[in-house]
């Protein structure tokens, strides 16, 4: 009944969705897990409670608009692993529908010097890509241990559909220099649909007549 429906919007009033980025060969956590990470970090909050929906996504229901906008200052939380990245509320939300243009990706970072090597500072750079999410095991050794320097290192997860960009500039007081990116395999992605797995040449949505012609040889 429509009425149960309205009721449930109002219900969910307070809710956010969200999505934790796993970095490269970690387990993800249950979510048991997920809300013994949070609740430390979440300790001023009123009463609030996250459900699995499926595809990697949660949704998250809070007690009060006020820790719905607390929450949603902060751009993401580490989860150590993981990065949690909370975004509005819609309703008829499926998971399954949700396009996926985004990827880790590794990235090296070319001239960089030595001194510029700390993990706040290569994040700052990385985050012009997208969500810096760790550094490699030779980028973040002690300077004094650092055998190699050609380039930093650090693991993006970035959205694919925006335009890729091949340098960055670095600022800092009274100075600025760029510094060239490069791509470690980058997944196929389409340009058309804006989904992974794939790219144009082969995008069925473009080529509705090779797709029919596979299904008759078939």
């Amino acid at each position: 009944p429509e009425t149960d429906y309205l009721a449930g919007i109002d219900a969910c009033k307070h809710n956010l969705h969200g999505r934790i980025l796993w970095p490269k060969g970690a387990t993800p956590l249950t979510v048991v897990a997920v809300k013994n990470k949070l609740a430390p970090i979440w300790k001023d909050l009123d009463r609030w409670g996250v459900a699995s929906i499926g595809k990697g996504f949660y949704e998250f229901t809070f007690s009060s608009l006020e820790d719905v906008r607390r929450v949603r200052s902060v751009a993401s939380w580490n989860l150590n692993p993981g990065l949690l990245k909370l975004f509005a509320w819609t309703r008829d939300f499926n998971p399954r529908a949700q396009q996926n243009s985004s990827a880790q990706v590794w990235v090296r970072i070319h001239g960089l010097a030595q001194e510029y090597w700390r993990p706040n500072i290569v994040f700052a750079i990385a985050s012009s890509l997208g969500t810096p999410l760790c550094t490699d095991s030779v980028t973040s050794k002690p300077l004094m241990e650092r055998t190699f320097g050609h380039f930093a290192r650090v693991l993006v997860d970035m959205d694919l559909s925006q335009t890729l960009r091949d340098k960055i500039i670095v600022e800092r007081k009274g100075f600025a220099f760029f510094v060239e990116v490069e791509y470690e395999n980058l997944p196929d992605f389409c340009n058309n649909c804006k989904m992974l797995g794939h790219h144009m040449g082969i995008c069925k949505k473009l080529n509705p007549v090779d797709e029919a012609r596979q299904d008759k040889e078939a």
